[in-house]
């Protein structure tokens, strides 16, 4: 990928061009891009109220134009206060960890931020791969792809954007006009420019679309360089669902209520909070609820081709992954790596395919066409190496111990909007609580509140009976084990603890451990784990959860609409034959957000979730592709419903 010259500056292969200046590629940045955005003057007038500033950069490349934009953030810290740094970056071709190490290892100032983000940058996938830094307040966004595609992919605004693709003349795909109408679309009003070339094919794609441009004097051998301005207010491009119409706070919230304590909930209080604003989470203490069992594993679900199950999933590994290091004690969870075996609901032919339609490495799945002797005969399946499992009530509880969040107990029976705000009742009428933001986290107690509410409710909620084991095991090989999972799966043994589960009942909803699902599990173990010596093993106790599930088990997760309304508004305008893009705009519920539906992934997918939520709710880019997004979004099943009728 990469060749270097003499005084070690790195050259692309694919493009034949230098990643940064011989002279001094750090001075460089700073002068193009730092400077050309007026970013130190920009940060030290942040207004007080402003929650985040979001920087758009075409080409990763080494990564020293994020590493040197940190360093000036971390400098401006103290001025900045509790705002985050929303860094998004799009890479065609990103380059191995030794090459990014030997490339900056050139800048010995930057050493820290360089050590501090390669410990995370691993498990890549193509499209938007998450870095949260929570200590740093900052966020990167990696995009791994065609920028020309995934621009398009992309929703919310930007302050700055820093245009470093290689020269026009060696790559012009990144400079035309179908780039800079994305811009134009992306952009704040009088957001930034910078840029270190002058060519006219640059000038022009930026003019035409409304960009103010300027030169001035260039760094080092070049005489010139170009910096920008767009000074209107732009509209939100059409979008393909009526939903996903993004809206931007005029405001920030003063207080938000979140209705759950569970992993959905106390991610999004952990993520909002961090964030610098202040949460009130209502919960019931529920003890069948999935969120407090323990030893919940996780790995990503792959389809045999790219699906928005497989493609969340994926993403919240590789965010957990990155995340839980900084995030929980480690006796609290393990990468242990995960053993998936084919079987009948899971064929070997969906597995290998799978692998190889969404291009993953050894890193992240590595195919088994033949398992050895620990399991029955024949048997084939994949290893995720960071496949995990997790002490969830540890999670949790980790989650809601941050500064700004308040947690209060109780049931909530109604609520109700007035004078701006939700009101919250109980079963009594009697007014509880009040906050200008709701976000209904309360799993299964979700539709109950929108029936009350509306009389209807947007989507559909199942409740899911789940029973698992709790087994003694203090053989000492039975540690370095990873997750075993078939149709059922088995932990590592952890102080002499495995679990052992999981059933799936909708119908029986009983809390209470049952013997028959005791010895199913059992059964399936003994003849399928065979590594383990079963004679040695009893059970030291049981648990039962309920988990709440959508129709697509796709979590749901953004604003919500009154079904009412929506009905009325888009029934009979054709959705599926819209060529056009062109719909009325119904405004959600105003300050009224959801997350629940979370199935048996609420560990995988909570972290995720809840950023998103957040990054919603205040206006900033999202950290998954639009396509995603709308088979997230809670107003998909009323979109289908629709659909299906016309």
């Amino acid at each position: 990928m990469i060749d270097w010259k003499e005084n070690g500056t790195p050259v692309s292969k694919q493009f034949d061009d230098i990643y940064f200046s011989p002279e001094n590629g750090l001075e460089e940045t700073r002068h193009v891009f730092l400077k050309g955005n007026r970013l130190e003057e920009r940060w030290n007038s942040l207004p007080n109220d402003r929650t985040y500033f979001s920087i758009l950069e075409l080409g990763f490349g080494t990564g020293l134009n994020f590493f040197a934009a940190w360093q000036l953030w971390k400098n401006s810290k103290s001025t900045v206060g509790t705002s985050i740094l929303r860094f998004v970056s799009y890479e065609l071709y990103p380059l191995e960890i030794h090459e990014i190490q030997k490339a900056i290892s050139v800048f010995p100032e930057l050493s820290g931020f360089l050590e501090v983000f390669l410990e995370k940058y691993k498990l890549l996938i193509p499209g938007c791969n998450t870095f949260l830094f929570e200590c740093e307040n900052l966020i990167l966004d990696l995009w791994i792809g065609d920028a020309s595609k995934l621009l398009g992919e992309t929703s919310g605004k930007f302050d700055a954007f820093f245009l470093d693709g290689f020269a026009p003349s060696k790559n012009p795909e990144l400079w035309g006009e179908t780039i800079s109408f994305e811009l134009k679309r992306l952009s704040h009003k009088n957001a930034t420019l910078s840029t270190f070339t002058v060519a006219r094919l640059v000038k022009d794609s930026l003019a035409n679309v409304g960009f103010s441009l300027n030169k001035v004097p260039g760094y080092g051998r070049k005489r010139e360089m170009l910096i920008g301005t767009y000074e209107s207010d732009q509209v939100e491009k059409k979008v393909n669902y009526p939903f996903l119409t993004r809206q931007y706070p005029k405001q920030i919230p003063k207080k938000v209520l979140i209705l759950g304590g569970g992993l959905a909930g106390a991610s999004i209080a952990r993520s909002l909070s961090w964030r610098g604003i202040p949460t009130e989470v209502w919960d019931e203490k529920e003890t069948v609820r999935a969120s407090s069992v323990p030893m919940a594993v996780s790995h990503p679900q792959i389809t045999k081709f790219p699906t928005p199950m497989s493609l969340w999933t994926l993403r919240c590994s590789g965010n957990s992954f990155r995340r839980y290091p900084d995030l929980l004690p480690k006796d609290s969870y393990n990468f242990s790596g995960t053993l998936q075996i084919a079987g009948q609901d899971l064929p070997w032919e969906r597995i290998s395919g799978g692998v190889e339609s969404h291009f993953l490495t050894e890193e992240i799945a590595e195919l088994k066409n033949s398992l050895d002797t620990n399991y029955p005969e024949n048997s084939q399946g994949v290893f995720f190496p960071f496949g995990f499992w997790t002490d969830t009530p540890i999670l949790t509880e980790t989650l809601l111990k941050y500064s700004n969040i308040k947690v209060q107990t109780g049931k909530i029976d109604s609520i109700f909007y007035e004078n701006g705000e939700w009101v919250l009742f109980s079963k009594n009428k009697e007014r509880i609580g009040s906050g200008e933001v709701l976000i209904l986290a309360n799993s299964f107690g979700i539709e109950n509140l929108l029936r009350n509410l509306w009389k209807e409710s947007p989507f559909e909620i199942r409740s899911v009976r789940g029973q698992l084991e709790i087994l003694e095991d203090s053989n000492i090989q039975s540690k370095d084990q990873p997750v075993q999972v078939g149709e059922k799966y088995l932990t590592p043994s952890i102080n002499d603890r495995r679990v052992l589960g999981s059933t799936f009942d909708e119908f029986d909803l009983d809390p209470n451990p049952r013997k028959k699902d005791q010895e199913e599990i059992l059964e399936y173990a003994r003849t399928t784990f065979l590594n383990t010596d079963w004679n040695s093993i009893r059970v030291a106790s049981e648990f039962v959860g309920i988990r709440s599930q959508t129709k697509d088990r796709l979590p749901i997760l953004g604003p919500i609409h009154n079904p009412i309304p929506f009905q009325k508004t888009y029934s009979g305008i054709d959705l599926p034959k819209n060529q056009k893009k062109e719909f009325p705009f119904l405004e959600p519920e105003k300050n009224l957000f959801v997350f629940g539906g979370l199935g048996s992934r609420g560990v995988l997918t909570s972290l995720l979730g809840g950023e998103i939520l957040a990054q919603i709710l205040l206006g900033e880019p999202l950290s998954i592709e639009n396509s995603l997004y709308s088979s997230l979004h809670p107003s998909r099943f009323l979109y289908r419903k629709i659909r299906n009728q016309d």
